[in-house]
């Protein structure tokens, strides 16, 4: 099983402490090749016994076996970013796809938007809001109740009408624009269901939801030095949810 997929299969279960694991483990200036499981406790500031801990939640046998999947991560992110070539990402994007299609668990997502009277949605850039948008399509197709915000104000208009059996939704590549923040926060207050769609666990937006998943994104390295964000994830990941939702019975 790859690392992303037993992040999403399990980060909800995880303690602070795990999820700072979790988190040094996607750094891509760490070296992993000889970290023992003292040493990654130490790095943490955590004991050892918090390792061990994340081991049993995520069903692994040894801390090798960890090692060796944040390894095969690693090297499976460096490798695309050394060639930085579309024909690489494309590569990268057939694991993805059969993580996303063939592995990963999304049914206690799907359940959730079963059970979700409103959805509302928002994205942190125009990407972002694109993917809102054909989100939006797609739910709304089906005689799913969908509002869009595209700011905080907009946030601070529709919050009023939050009920206790809706789900916000927001789309951030990095998890760390400040808007997106500040909604989180307050909405903590507001008694409704939140899920943070990002690149990876480690940021603040997913920190503060209540449900996440990771969706990875890659970045090609123009002639003119502009980095361009490959984000067709996002969308496979939307059509997912959907298709299952409307197995499920969702309408």
């Amino acid at each position: 099983m790859a690392f992303l997929e037993l992040i999403n299969q399990h980060y909800q279960e995880l303690s602070p402490q795990e999820k700072t694991i979790i988190a040094y483990l996607q750094n891509p200036d760490v070296v992993l090749t000889k970290l023992t499981s003292q040493g990654l406790a130490d790095a943490c500031f955590v004991s050892r016994s918090s390792v061990f801990r994340l081991l049993k939640k995520l069903d692994l046998d040894s801390f090798t076996e960890l090692r060796i999947l944040a390894q095969q991560a690693q090297k499976q992110a460096e490798e695309v970013r050394a060639k930085s070539t579309f024909a690489a990402v494309t590569q990268a994007y057939h694991t993805y796809i059969d993580q996303i299609f063939e592995k990963l668990d999304l049914g206690r997502i799907v359940d959730l938007l079963a059970t979700t009277d409103v959805l509302y949605l928002y994205g942190t850039g125009n990407e972002q809001k694109l993917e809102v948008e054909n989100f939006r399509q797609l739910f709304s197709s089906v005689g799913k109740r969908v509002i869009v915000f595209f700011d905080k104000g907009e946030y601070d208009y529709v919050k009023e009408g939050f009920g206790p059996n809706d789900l916000m939704i927001l789309l951030s590549y990095k998890g760390e624009f400040e808007e997106g923040i500040a909604i989180l926060k307050d909405s903590a207050l507001r008694g409704i269901q939140r899920l943070v769609l990002t690149q990876t666990s480690r940021n603040t937006m997913a920190q503060l939801s209540d449900y996440q998943l990771y969706v990875p994104t890659e970045s090609i390295q123009t002639p003119t030095r502009r980095t361009y964000e490959v984000s067709t994830t996002f969308y496979f990941i939307i059509d997912r949810l959907f298709v299952d939702y409307v197995e499920r019975g969702g309408h």
